[in-house]
């Protein structure tokens, strides 16, 4: 298991060296003006998937596809404000998610009714790869406010509180069914595993006989940390297929 931490990490690096040339189909703020358009575009067909499939994968868009989220990454435990753990804030991740589809929508409208659109279209190379000079600022942008936020905050505190496709695919990852696994036998309760967590998830909690060991935290990308740094082989990462019967027998 822990040879998953360095497929995550090839894929991250893989998906953060492509994106400056796909920036328009990676980047799922796009949504935004696919709305705005009405066209159904790549980037929202990539992300749609990613939410489709967060039930059964988790948030492995966040932890595996997601440029921002690598970029805050480099600046792990060198954040300048140490937050205390604590849940995402609702009220802001509600927020978010409105004002981006509130705002889209109303253009989308607006738009409508003026008779500058006339359907929703499927065009999904609607915006194309072109990188030129105007997308290169927005991705240069990015990349600078995702370090900035990195750099200022702790683990991910924007994607986690923020990013309202972050807030879109935990919803559906709180049934997903990969999950981190500890071993209540071989786990000694170190916590080494919560200190590599990019998302600070206090992992060491699900070893109560409620929770069994499944770490069942929407917030988890699955980035397979916690399996590299754990030395007692206690954490892995499995398909848990039914909760409630997880504890009844042997997976």
């Amino acid at each position: 298991m822990a040879r998953l931490s360095v497929y995550n990490t090839i894929s991250r690096i893989l998906f953060l060296i492509l994106t400056p040339a796909f920036f328009r189909v990676f980047n799922f703020a796009f949504i935004w003006h696919s709305i705005y358009w009405g066209v159904i575009t790549f980037v929202v067909l990539i992300w749609l998937l990613f939410m489709l499939i967060s039930p059964i994968f988790g948030r492995i868009g966040c932890g595996w596809f997601c440029f921002m989220g690598t970029v805050q990454d480099l600046t792990f435990g060198n954040s300048l404000i140490k937050i205390k753990r604590t849940k995402p804030l609702i009220w802001l991740r509600l927020i978010m998610p409105i004002g981006f589809f509130a705002s889209s929508l109303t253009f989308f409208f607006i738009h409508l009714h003026n008779g500058t659109i006339q359907e929703i279209r499927f065009i999904p190379n609607f915006f194309g790869t072109e990188l030129n000079p105007h997308y290169q600022h927005i991705w240069l942008y990015d990349a600078i406010g995702a370090i900035l936020f990195g750099l200022l905050l702790e683990k991910r505190w924007v994607c986690r509180n923020l990013c309202f496709m972050g807030s879109m695919c935990a919803i559906g990852s709180t049934w997903s069914r990969l999950l981190p696994v500890l071993d209540t036998n071989k786990c000694n309760g170190c916590k080494k595993c919560e200190k590599v967590c990019l998302v600070d998830i206090p992992i060491t909690n699900y070893l109560t006989a409620e929770k069994k060991g499944l770490v069942t935290n929407s917030e988890c990308t699955l980035c397979g940390r916690c399996t590299k740094e754990c030395n007692k082989d206690a954490i892995s990462i499995k398909f848990v297929w039914n909760r409630k019967l997880y504890g009844q027998q042997k997976l």
